[in-house]
């Protein structure tokens, strides 16, 4: 959503080519007619408009815009340059919410400017496509950061990292944030199988202390299932050194 030199020098001269333009041809039906000279006003209020583009004051441009054509109705070509002039003004202050981290509202700044004026700036529609993606990035990222378990973690990170893939132009880094997050989850749902096994450990100790030995073999299977090496032969030493029960 940068605003180059070069464009904004194009956009100058592009304005002052179709201006000028339009000057000839209202001289043209000036002549036709017979009428006088048109007033120094015109140039002045060009002039105005041209000051106001290299200083990127884009208000007041549009300000200038209207006196120009209350000077010059006839100018067939300051409505495509007004449109032009509107755009950066809207990408421009798109831009400063998004400097401000307020996506949500460059968001629905374009889309007030899009309802308004409708689909006319190349440039507004592909800001409003990389805001909308930026967006969406944000939301699926939240959602992952907000989950707790692994398995969650996983299908989020999954989902940020599909659309990482198909948005990769716009958020290069992106893939690799994915897929870093894809390891981080597989290093918690290790923790966590870990932790569950030395609960499912646990509840078999009590149970075969206490007797229990339907549920203590039932448990102990599923120990078996799902600890690693060293949780099991713990827990095979714990059940060779117990006292029987009486």
């Amino acid at each position: 959503m940068k605003t180059t030199t070069s464009a904004h020098c194009s956009v100058r001269y592009a304005l002052f080519t179709a201006v000028l333009a339009g000057i000839a041809l209202s001289c043209l039906v000036s002549c036709s007619k017979s009428a006088p000279p048109a007033p120094m006003e015109r140039s002045r209020a060009l002039l105005e408009i041209f000051e106001n583009l290299d200083r990127r004051n884009n208000e007041a441009a549009l300000k200038n815009i209207d006196t120009y054509r209350s000077i010059d109705p006839t100018n067939m070509f300051l409505s495509d340059f007004e449109h032009i002039v509107r755009a950066n003004t809207v990408i421009a202050s798109a831009k400063a919410k998004l400097d401000a981290g307020d996506i949500a509202g460059a968001s629905a700044e374009l889309d007030a400017y899009c309802l308004k004026y409708g689909d006319v700036s190349t440039s507004v529609t592909e800001a409003k496509t990389q805001v909308d993606l930026l967006l969406e990035a944000q939301r699926l990222n939240e959602k992952m950061l907000a989950a707790h378990f692994s398995d969650d973690i996983r299908a989020a990170a999954a989902d940020l990292s599909a659309f990482a893939r198909t948005n990769a132009k716009y958020f290069p880094k992106l893939p690799s944030y994915a897929a870093t997050v894809t390891k981080e989850a597989e290093v918690r749902a290790a923790v966590e199988r870990a932790d569950a096994c030395v609960a499912l450990m646990q509840d078999a100790m009590d149970a075969a202390a206490a007797g229990r030995k339907n549920e203590a073999a039932t448990l102990t299977a599923l120990l078996e299932m799902n600890a690693d090496a060293a949780q099991i032969a713990g827990f095979e030493a714990w059940l060779r050194q117990r006292p029987a029960n009486p």
